[in-house]
């Protein structure tokens, strides 16, 4: 039992780590989205979603991945801190600041989100890819599920 909890925790806890590196190294396409969707529906101060709100949750991400893996912290903080990622996520792509079915990425890749901040009117669809998926939606709901069970599994061994 020991051993599926260490590799549940370091799954959880690399998935969060890798996905909060891509909130500071510009690959997220995410949070761009929630902005545009969020401006089109007259949310107010709707163009913090990035890139303030992208870093904080990358940070929270970067956070909580570590807690998780590391042994000393993994129990009373990283467990159920690691939970929050995940559902704030699920909670987000079902609204309508996202949606379950999301773009694949920037419609030209990382130049894409260059052509889009260096136009200074705001992110629009064109930005996006045509392709669509609800493969992130999926992997949210997944590890949610996951990062539940983690943290339940090691509360009662607390």
């Amino acid at each position: 039992m020991n051993i599926a909890k260490w590799l549940l925790s370091l799954a959880v806890g690399g998935f969060l780590v890798v996905f909060g590196i891509t909130k500071f190294a510009g690959g997220a396409h995410i949070f761009p989205l929630i902005e545009m969707n969020a401006v089109g529906l007259g949310f107010p101060m709707a163009d913090l979603f990035f890139p303030l709100v992208n870093y904080a949750t990358g940070l929270l991400e970067l956070v909580a991945g570590a807690l998780v893996i590391l042994p000393m912290t993994r129990t009373k903080i990283g467990a159920p801190l690691a939970v929050l990622p995940f559902l704030g996520a699920v909670v987000f792509h079902l609204s309508p600041l996202l949606g379950v079915v999301t773009p694949n990425g920037y419609a030209d890749g990382a130049e894409g989100l260059e052509a889009a901040l260096s136009a200074g009117t705001g992110f629009v669809p064109e930005h996006f890819t045509a392709e669509t998926s609800p493969s992130l939606f999926a992997l949210a709901a997944v590890f949610l599920v996951l990062a539940i069970v983690n943290a339940v599994l090691h509360r009662r061994t607390e």
